[in-house]
């Protein structure tokens, strides 16, 4: 008896929603076409075939509104957005990713800013059929579409079209094709919306499919569709899961897929982008040997905080940079910051001995003609007062110490900039500071030497390096030096 009442209000609570039995009321409409700020609704389109209609299994979190987000019902009103989105398929209805996408979305966007998801995917529909505007399932595809494109203008601004489809076109002609097609259909879209360089979002098939190399291909043609077409992006499916038939995602891949989604437009299409600031400790030669050139593959900047690390002659002849590296390393565009002379800590000073640590740096950036620094980094990332005030009497903008966290530049001071230590060790901290970095936050590493065999605890491979490179390239990161942060 107890099992069966469980049950039955696990079943109440899927169909009502988590505010009870009243719940209904979240699937009134919730605002008239003239009661909305049009200036203030940001318009998606989902677009494609079922697993953009989604096919998932409806569970309870699947049902969970807010007021932010919107979509319309199928007599065209305005409703809080709840699964399923799809009206169109009543027997084929499920869980799709937009309402995922939306949640994850107000995550990035102004707060006043609501959201509208239009729903026009219909299951099983080629490419060919849109591109023809065929009527498929009793829906005319592209004139459903343009329809759409008419009400979103009306209630606020297109902003992006999610795009998933391809499965009734994985087949030898339909791979041969694929760019083409992609290109012709993205094209009437975007003369549909008016907007020549309107993002569109791609999802890969599945892997699991039963026809898994002609899937792989498939991918592998929108990907190189993508690359054509900048206003394009991708994002990648591979760990999906599928609901029992090998075709459609299950329920949680489908909110994954949403949430990807609105990370690639936001990394990819957003105002701001999330911020790195690469900095090198030490006056290492691996700066000039290792790290320049990779940071040189991808396109990136840094900022060097360099010094006569205090070393016996004969291991400073091969591990210190020399002060011509270092003037090739600042024609090459990179930053030069100061690090004092020979690495002293700054609480240990006296304010003449302060001085003459940072004037030494000065000094020698002037005789090989390289520009005076306007960044520090404090020895040991520990600082005091006293050295703030000399810094700042000194002319510089920006001095880094320690803390792993983000820079806050509403909160936190110029000479007080907080950073992530970058190490082999550190591995798992740092990829998880980049995963968890978002558009506007601006997150700042300490690296030393790369590598440094001598010091396991301060180490960063070539090779981990890279791979944090390529993450920050492959995601769209804006990579800039300290002295960059002044318009920041």
């Amino acid at each position: 008896m107890k099992f069966k009442l469980i049950y039955t209000i696990s079943i109440l609570f899927i169909i009502f929603g988590p505010k009870g039995f009243a719940g209904t009321k979240e699937s009134k409409a919730v605002s008239r076409l003239d009661e909305l700020n049009p200036a203030k609704v940001w318009v998606f389109i989902l677009a494609g075939q079922s697993n953009m209609a989604g096919r998932g299994k409806l569970e309870a979190q699947d049902t969970i509104t807010t007021s932010r987000i919107l979509s319309l019902d199928k007599d065209g009103k305005i409703i809080q957005a709840k699964e399923p989105l799809n009206f169109y398929e009543n027997k084929m209805q499920g869980t799709g990713c937009g309402l995922a996408f939306g949640k994850e979305l107000l995550n990035y966007i102004p707060k006043d800013v609501s959201i509208l998801i239009l729903q026009t995917a219909v299951g099983g529909s080629s490419i060919n059929q849109w591109i023809k505007n065929s009527k498929h399932r009793e829906i005319q595809l592209f004139s459903n579409f343009k329809e759409k494109v008419d009400l979103g203008k009306r209630y606020g601004t297109i902003k992006a079209i999610l795009w998933h489809q391809g499965e009734s076109d994985a087949k030898p002609e339909g791979v041969q094709q694929r760019r083409g097609k992609l290109k012709i259909l993205f094209g009437m879209f975007r003369n549909a919306v008016g907007n020549d360089s309107l993002p569109i979002l791609m999802g890969e098939l599945g892997s699991y499919s039963k026809t898994p190399e002609l899937f792989s291909q498939m991918n592998e043609q929108t990907r190189l569709y993508s690359a054509s077409d900048r206003f394009t992006s991708v994002i990648f499916t591979s760990d999906f899961q599928h609901r029992g038939d090998f075709l459609h995602f299950n329920s949680a891949s489908q909110r994954e897929m949403g949430k990807r989604f609105a990370r690639e437009y936001n990394r990819v299409f957003g105002v701001k982008k999330p911020v790195v600031v690469l900095t090198f400790d030490d006056g290492s030669v691996t700066h000039y040997t290792n790290v320049a050139p990779l940071l040189k593959k991808y396109g990136f900047t840094a900022t060097f905080f360099v010094c006569d690390y205090p070393r016996k002659p004969g291991i400073a002849a091969v591990k210190n940079i020399t002060w011509e590296q270092i003037q090739a390393l600042d024609s090459m565009g990179f930053e030069i910051g100061n690090h004092t002379g020979h690495h002293k800590g700054v609480g240990k000073l006296t304010e003449s001995q302060l001085r003459d640590e940072i004037k030494y740096i000065e000094d020698k950036c002037k005789e090989y003609g390289i520009v005076k620094p306007v960044s520090f980094a404090y020895p040991g990332n520990r600082s005091d007062s006293l050295s703030r005030v000399v810094l700042k009497n000194m002319g510089y903008k920006f001095a880094r110490v320690g803390g792993s966290r983000y820079f806050n530049p509403n909160n936190d001071k110029k000479f007080l900039i907080p950073s992530y230590t970058m190490t082999d060790k550190l591995d798992n901290k740092t990829i998880q500071a980049l995963k968890e970095l978002k558009s506007g936050q601006i997150l700042v590493f300490t690296i030393h030497e790369v590598p440094d065999p001598d010091h396991e605890n301060y180490t960063t491979s070539p090779e981990l390096l890279e791979k944090y490179l390529k993450f920050m390239h492959d995601n769209h990161f804006e990579v800039i030096a300290m002295r960059d942060l002044e318009t920041k």
